[in-house]
């Protein structure tokens, strides 16, 4: 199949090196001649820069997939759908780290579109095109979520063949509704993501001018890892999620002031918290 990804950043271009070694034909788009350039060195020859070229491309393919950021993906969606020939012939998918949102934006105006909401829970604190691995979704989750109540047999075929897609990089699919999916978002990604900078914006308060070397180790490392990652892309997917994630952080404040009055009181049980703390992340992790 043809498979036309509009924004080749690190999990479009990723998704378009494996799909490639799976034997789709895959295109693209993406906004500068920078990735551009960069995309060709990795093997792609047929990526364009603007509109009319992606509406002319897609015009040869059969899946389109959404690697944009959320607020960029209603624009494209609606040149798309402003096509017969396109809104009666392609699959589209989107790989945004929110569901709602976009799937209530689908629902509300395009409810007979072949559309499936997939969040393929994969990346890096890198980001754009030369941080790309074929492999970046090797034994991942890939989150499938509906739009419409009843699918018709057009959005169930096209589920299926999205399922099939994924299918060939390594992941494996679940199904959830929306809502659920962000709820579930908060707790394991988004939330987490402002944690990280929280941790990190507490640490850089300390006056380690004068060491020699860096006070921290693995522990500081890897809770603050994800700080690094794209604060304007990590802006749009808050604003997605913004209810999920703020009761979230509402939850973790009073976790960590109760944590605090019980060490001001000397009754912290540190080793039964540690204790909960492993058979919680167990059961997430499925370990």
């Amino acid at each position: 199949m043809k498979v036309f990804i509009w924004g080749m950043g690190l999990i479009g271009t990723s998704l378009g090196l494996r799909l490639r070694q799976a034997g789709y034909s895959v295109s693209g788009a993406v906004r500068s001649e920078r990735s551009r350039n960069i995309l060709q060195q990795l093997g792609f020859s047929d990526i364009v820069t603007d509109s009319e070229s992606c509406l002319r491309a897609l015009a040869e393919c059969e899946i389109l997939a959404l690697g944009l950021n959320i607020a960029d993906c209603f624009p494209v969606i609606d040149q798309v759908m402003a096509v017969p020939t396109l809104r009666e012939k392609l699959i589209i998918f989107d790989m945004c780290s929110s569901k709602k949102q976009i799937c209530d934006y689908m629902q509300r105006n395009y409810p007979d579109a072949a559309f499936v909401g997939c969040h393929p829970m994969a990346g890096k604190e890198k980001q754009g095109p030369e941080a790309a691995e074929a492999s970046l979704f090797e034994s991942s989750t890939v989150f499938l979520a509906d739009f419409v109540a009843e699918p018709s047999a057009r959005q169930r075929a096209a589920r299926q063949a999205v399922t099939q897609l994924w299918a060939t990089t390594g992941a494996r699919t679940a199904t959830v509704a929306a809502d659920e999916h962000d709820r579930i978002m908060a707790h394991v990604s988004h939330g987490l993501h402002l944690a990280a900078c929280l941790i990190a914006r507490l640490s850089g308060r300390l006056d380690t001018e004068g060491l020699t070397a860096s006070p921290a180790a693995g522990s500081y490392r890897d809770m603050t890892r994800i700080a690094e990652s794209s604060g304007t892309m990590w802006s749009e997917i808050t604003a997605s999620n913004r209810n999920h994630v703020s009761a979230w952080l509402r939850d973790l404040g009073a976790e960590a002031k109760r944590l605090a009055d019980n060490l001001d009181a000397g009754t912290a049980d540190i080793a039964a918290l540690f204790a909960e703390a492993k058979a919680a992340r167990g059961r997430i992790m499925r370990t």
